[in-house]
């Protein structure tokens, strides 16, 4: 929810109406139950600081069952560290989100772009029985779609493993998708990871030494 409220007020607005599963939570954002464990005071109080940042706010009590985004939202950000909670986590995992909603029930945005443009992205996605989600590839089979928790595990193993040969973003990125595995922006996020590596950095720049010492 923290992280939601800082995707929201990124975007310009200024009144919140929130839905939560938890009716422990809600009571304990809405003051009705005392938090006593320190972690969730914490949490509680980092909440606060966010929603007050708004004109107005609601916080409501809703069935799991009619909750069903919230809750595959969750799931899906499980194995996300609290301190990589980010603007960027939270638009990748929404769009996971939308995309198995679409796939598993059939739901649909209300808004006719939303569907145009959900509807285009979404053909190249499928679901498979256990809730895996899997994208289409132009160039090998199918690859797993990776939450924002494991993509720097497989970044590093990919490249530090016995695949790994410290070459550039561009061909890491093929190894990825060879290994069969995808994610939303994932050049741009192959070229930081790469950038942060030491002995990529000093390959290339032994690279450019070569060419310029070869070049006439």
């Amino acid at each position: 929810m923290i992280a939601g409220l800082e995707l929201a007020k990124g975007s310009g607005t200024e009144v919140i109406e929130a839905k939560c599963d938890s009716l422990l939570m809600v009571n304990q954002v809405n003051r009705t139950f005392e938090v006593r464990e320190d972690r969730m005071q914490r949490y509680l109080d980092k909440l606060q600081v966010n929603l007050h940042r708004f004109k107005e706010w609601t916080l409501q009590h809703v069935p799991q069952e009619q909750n069903s985004q919230a809750d595959a939202l969750v799931n899906l950000g499980s194995s996300v560290k609290d301190d990589e909670i980010s603007l960027g986590t939270v638009v990748q995992l929404s769009r996971s989100v939308l995309y198995i909603e679409y796939l598993k029930n059939g739901k649909l945005p209300s808004d006719p772009r939303e569907l145009r443009t959900l509807r285009t992205k979404v053909a190249r996605f499928t679901l498979a029985e256990d809730g895996t989600l899997y994208r289409r590839m132009l160039d090998g089979p199918l690859a797993i779609c990776l939450g924002p928790g494991d993509t720097d595990y497989v970044l590093q193993e990919i490249h530090e493993g016995i695949c790994g040969n410290y070459s550039g973003a561009e061909s890491l990125v093929h190894k990825v998708i060879r290994a069969g595995y995808y994610w939303a922006d994932m050049e741009k996020y192959t070229k930081q990871f790469v950038r942060k590596c030491d002995k990529c950095q000093r390959c290339l720049i032994e690279d450019i030494k070569l060419f310029f010492k070869r070049s006439p």
